[in-house]
């Protein structure tokens, strides 16, 4: 790896786990090598876009609660219902740092991770938007579903605020009530959501209480996931404390269920999304 630009440095995070810091005219950002999670993006006049609990636990084995952890290479216990660890194996991996360049005050980290039989490039580029792009390679000899997702949480005023634009009329498997349904005009989530849509469309969070909308712009995607667990699931979550729910929402740029993506040995699947802040 090249040196490091003078707006990147190397660190140790909570628990002892290294981080990658930016500090640029453009933007602020904390990357965890453990699970490759941006745990924190803050454009230059912004408020934190992105929301980690203040009860995460940062040990190994166990994934950080908050950021944007990667689902890969397979989401919930993957297609058939049998896979562990919940949500793949590179939430829980040590990521290597492979480059770090800058551009114009824009930061572009790759970050790669090598995995039994699979690998996986994750590029990320920092500056007053947020770009994710996520190559997974089939290393093997036989054919591999790979499912994958940025389950990103998103810091929100109050989610019983919000709105999802962008995927009325789209359907969506309703994991909460069970079965099926189509989104009719905007998504306001009244009560626990745990939602699979399929959509391709780009979407929007718009969020009165902090006066900005975020954008998020999907490339290679089927799906996306909105999530958020309410005031009675999340007493089940040990690593969120039981009055932070209505202060984030997961809206998730995916490739899951029926939309996995089959890769040939050799081959290659990629999936990108960005994202950025308006104010009003």
């Amino acid at each position: 790896m090249n040196e490091l630009p003078a707006a990147v440095s190397l660190s140790i995070g909570e628990g002892g786990l290294p981080t990658v810091e930016i500090s640029s005219a453009k933007a602020q950002a904390t990357v965890y090598l453990y699970g490759a999670n941006v745990t924190s993006w803050i454009p230059t006049g912004h408020d934190p876009v992105l929301w980690l609990s203040p009860d995460s636990v940062f040990t190994k084995g166990q994934p950080i609660r908050g950021g944007i952890p990667v689902c890969l290479p397979w989401f919930s216990k993957g297609p058939g219902g049998d896979k562990e660890p919940m949500h793949g194996t590179a939430r829980l991996s040590m990521w290597e740092l492979a480059d770090a360049t800058e551009s114009d005050g824009v930061i572009t980290l790759v970050l790669h991770l090598d995995d039994d039989g699979w690998s996986a490039t994750y590029t990320i580029t920092v500056g007053e938007g947020l770009g994710l792009e996520l190559t997974t390679t089939n290393n093997g000899d036989d054919h591999m579903v790979v499912e994958e997702a940025f389950h990103t949480y998103f810091d929100v005023q109050d989610v019983a605020g919000i709105r999802v634009v962008g995927l009325d009329g789209a359907s969506y498997l309703d994991k909460v009530a069970g079965g099926t349904a189509t989104q009719e005009g905007d998504l306001v989530l009244v009560d626990r959501t745990d939602r699979v849509y399929d959509s391709a469309a780009d979407v929007e969070i718009v969020d009165p209480g902090r006066n900005r909308t975020i954008a998020i712009a999907k490339t290679n995607s089927a799906n996306t996931v909105v999530w958020n667990p309410w005031a009675e699931t999340v007493k089940g979550l040990s690593d969120v404390p039981d009055d932070a729910w209505p202060g984030f929402v997961c809206v998730e740029t995916a490739n899951v269920n029926e939309s996995a993506t089959l890769v040939a040995p050799g081959d290659s699947h990629t999936v990108a999304t960005t994202y950025s802040v308006s104010l009003g």
